[in-house]
């Protein structure tokens, strides 16, 4: 009232309003400063969502969220990361040594090409996925799903295979690196008509148990070849397929399946990458991740038109991605050296586009001898006891005596 006095007062005599405070110096209650010991005296569970925090805290909601917006917190996701042994670690980093250059008189080594190396693994793709996201008008009706069952749903698993993309000296691509990926599939007829289909027809069936025989004939069928058929002539006939050691994962031993790893000049090869691993997989690194967004972009209804839609998904993942997928292998092998064969890291994250923009990016990350002679000897520590382990051994097994 007493401004609204004052604008009228200024009004009548002519006079330019002015409402500014006339008081001098900074006035208000002072800010309120929370240091970082404070906002980290709070435990973890309590910091799981902003209210929670700042009741824990004793401050607003808005507060919390200017911290936020000031840089002062962030936010962080925590996925669980396969639990490691210390033979799973010893695996890791042999494996990661194993892909590394010997050591030059001058200058840092560098990963091998992997050029004759295979990466095959199997994921499970879902008709409808539990949530999915959209962006609707204010006023939009929302979408409506169902399903029959939570429990029991519709899916197939594929069979991914993947390699390294070869290029020529100029840098030319002469091979993708995308071999295919197969479902795990049969026909059958049908016993009953429906209202979908009529009694005798052929209709697809999903492999609901994937056994070492599914795997088998899978291998038989399909992956060796297309190994075949599509691996560039001017390449190594030596190649090595790379996959998990999950129970169905059995290298068959007949004479059949071994011929077929011979055939035509091949020598191909099974190998097992380390177990609780699946960071070492290019396929659970990119290709897999890509394809099933794309897939879900889609909405089948039969499990013909899934199988389309995962073939159309896997031919649209841009080759570039796989290349980048084969350099984040690399630089996961790096971060396996610096943790001592561990996986407490997320996959490095190098702007490989924008280095590949600029021309840039290297084919084959150099890793440092520093890092190298250090996992070298943390193996030598595992394996090898020290003297002072020695003597007390010694002394244990004169004391049983």
């Amino acid at each position: 009232m007493r401004v609204w006095q004052f604008v009228k007062q200024s009004i009548a005599q002519g006079n330019v309003i002015d409402v500014r405070r006339k008081k001098l110096g900074k006035t208000g209650p002072k800010p309120r400063i929370i240091t970082n010991e404070y906002l980290q005296s709070v435990p973890l569970y309590k910091r799981t969502t902003e209210r929670s925090y700042a009741a824990d805290l004793k401050v607003s909601h808005g507060y919390l969220h200017s911290l936020k917006k000031k840089g002062r917190l962030r936010t962080h996701t925590s996925a669980n990361h396969p639990a490691l042994t210390s033979n799973h670690k010893v695996a890791r980093l042999k494996l990661a040594l194993a892909h590394i250059h010997p050591i030059p008189a001058v200058g840092d080594p560098t990963f091998i090409d992997m050029q004759q190396v295979i990466h095959i693994d199997e994921k499970w793709f879902y008709m409808n996925p539990e949530t999915r996201r959209f962006y609707l008008l204010p006023k939009e009706e929302n979408l409506y799903k169902c399903q029959q069952s939570k429990r029991y749903k519709i899916k197939a698993m594929f069979m991914g295979m993947i390699g390294n993309p070869f290029y020529d000296l100029s840098g030319n691509m002469l091979h993708d690196g995308k071999y295919g990926i197969f479902p795990f599939t049969y026909q059958q007829r049908a016993k009953k008509k429906s209202k979908n289909k009529d009694a005798g027809v052929m209709e697809t069936k999903a492999v609901q148990n994937v056994t070492k025989e599914e795997i088998r004939k899978m291998l038989m069928n399909n992956i060796i070849p297309t190994l075949h058929r599509k691996w560039h002539p001017s390449l190594s006939k030596d190649i090595y397929i790379q996959w998990d050691n999950a129970k169905p994962h059995q290298i068959p031993r007949d004479d059949d399946f071994i011929a077929a790893c011979t055939a035509h000049g091949f020598n191909i090869q099974m190998v097992f990458q380390p177990a609780q691993s699946p960071d070492l997989n290019v396929l659970d690194l990119g290709l897999f991740k890509v394809i099933q967004s794309l897939q879900y972009q889609s909405f089948p209804t039969k499990i013909d038109e899934l199988i389309e839609k995962v073939y159309e998904a896997y031919e649209w993942f841009d080759p570039v991605l796989n290349k980048y997928s084969w350099i984040t292998l690399q630089g996961v092998m790096k971060k396996i050296l610096e943790k001592e064969g561990g996986n407490n890291f997320n996959p490095p994250h190098m702007g490989k586009k924008r280095l590949d923009s600029l021309g840039l990016l290297p084919e084959l990350l150099e890793v440092e001898r520093g890092l190298i002679q250090q996992a070298v000897e943390h193996l030598n520590t595992l394996f090898i006891p020290t003297n002072q382990q020695n003597a007390d051994y010694m002394e244990t097994e004169v004391d049983v005596d």
